[in-house]
């Protein structure tokens, strides 16, 4: 259980990070990283990948038990 609510605090906070950060501080991320990626794009492109994989990892772990 611990671990469901680490991953949810890990989805959590870059949620915050995206909805907070980028209108507070949108110099920071619109800069470049490579090509037309930026950081914005880049945290959303995270958050969007890693909250499926998260619930996946836990569910295969929970069928385990």
């Amino acid at each position: 259980m611990q671990r469901q609510w680490f991953y949810t605090g890990i989805v959590l906070f870059l949620f915050f990070v995206l909805v907070l950060g980028v209108p507070l501080f949108p110099e920071f991320f619109a800069t470049g990283i490579f090509g037309p990626m930026n950081l914005g794009m880049l945290l959303f492109l995270v958050l969007h990948l890693l909250t499926p994989l998260l619930a996946f990892r836990y569910l295969k772990q929970r069928q385990g038990e």
